[in-house]
């Protein structure tokens, strides 16, 4: 048992837990100040992901997974599965709105609040697995 709660309850799950409250918060500021201006939820909701997701990338990189690139070609390739691992769920967040308020009827603010949470816990192992796999702890 206390093996499983340091598994889960460890330096990079309490920083990404912290980084990812206040990329949270980015996210859905940003969305809400957006909103706000009278712009369509959707153009809204794009500019809030690519703003938040090149964010979340920096914070992740320096200081969740501690991600130290070699070189240049190494940066690209790591920055690629970012983006591609981070565009998956971007459009997971994009559709699953667009499902929650077009379809269900969800307000939009509350749509925005479920989808983010779903995306926040599946970002997390693909950053782990897959973005920041080869270069941690180097």
């Amino acid at each position: 048992m206390k093996t499983l709660i340091k598994k889960l309850i460890n330096r990079e799950t309490i920083l990404y837990g912290i980084f990812g409250v206040m990329t949270t918060v980015l996210n859905i500021a940003l969305f809400q100040i957006l909103l706000f201006t009278g712009m369509d939820y959707r153009i809204a909701n794009v500019i809030t992901l690519l703003v938040t997701k090149l964010a979340a990338y920096v914070v992740n990189k320096l200081f969740v997974f501690r991600s130290r690139c070699e070189n240049l070609s190494g940066l690209a390739k790591e920055f690629g599965r970012f983006v591609i691992t981070r565009g998956a769920t971007m459009l997971l967040d994009y559709f699953g709105l667009i499902i929650l308020v077009e379809l269900l009827g969800v307000n939009q603010r509350i749509g925005k609040y479920i989808t983010t949470i779903g995306v926040i816990v599946i970002n997390y192992f693909l950053g782990k697995k897959t973005v920041f796999k080869d270069s941690r702890n180097k």
